[in-house]
């Protein structure tokens, strides 16, 4: 099996007895075809590169199951020759493996979060006491409003890379908030 003049997949020889391909194997293998063929030559990622050349080697696993017999496969992008036997190489095609993650930028995010705490603690001691004055005790529902309103934001901003520093420093400063608040209504 390899990749022939205009895209085509060529089977080789074809043998007395060879069953014919189904419509869903043709068609996978024009797909496929048709993808190597408009990369072959182009510069793409060596990750590109090794999805196109796994894809064909699952095609050609399901081309030998479909014809009972091992088929050789031709790399269209490297030229690599090599026999395939059917069910061996036709596992889920792995997905390309990511870049390793950057290091946490602590010197710059624990500034920002700092900040932000600082910010949401002050901003919710003021609004709970001037509630409080103004409505006694009900400060405590309305801060419970405000922060579970505030939490799924938190929550989904946590694995952001710039917005999780933010998401931290208000998360700090509520609590700290809660704190402040907690013990100025217990020791007054």
């Amino acid at each position: 099996m390899h990749l022939g003049a205009g895209g085509r997949v060529v089977l080789g020889e074809r043998r007395p007895g060879d069953a014919g391909l189904p419509e869903d194997l043709t068609s996978d293998l024009r797909q496929w075809a048709a993808v190597a063929t408009s990369i072959a030559g182009a510069p793409i990622l060596p990750e590109q590169r090794d999805i196109v050349s796994r894809r064909g080697r699952q095609l050609a696993g399901r081309v030998s199951d479909a014809l009972g017999r091992p088929v050789e496969y031709v790399d269209p992008l490297t030229g690599g020759r090599e026999r395939v036997v059917g069910r061996s190489q036709t596992g889920p095609i792995p997905l390309p493996r990511t870049a390793p993650s950057e290091p946490t930028p602590w010197e710059t995010g624990l500034p920002v979060a700092a900040f932000f705490a600082v910010l949401a603690a002050i901003g919710d001691v003021a609004l709970s006491r001037a509630f409080g004055e103004a409505f006694g005790l009900l400060w405590i529902p309305a801060n419970l409003l405000v922060v579970g309103g505030l939490a799924p934001s938190l929550w989904l901003a946590r694995r952001q890379r710039f917005w999780r520093w933010i998401a931290l420093g208000v998360a700090a400063g509520l609590a700290a908030a809660w704190v402040v608040l907690l013990l100025g209504e217990f020791l007054t």
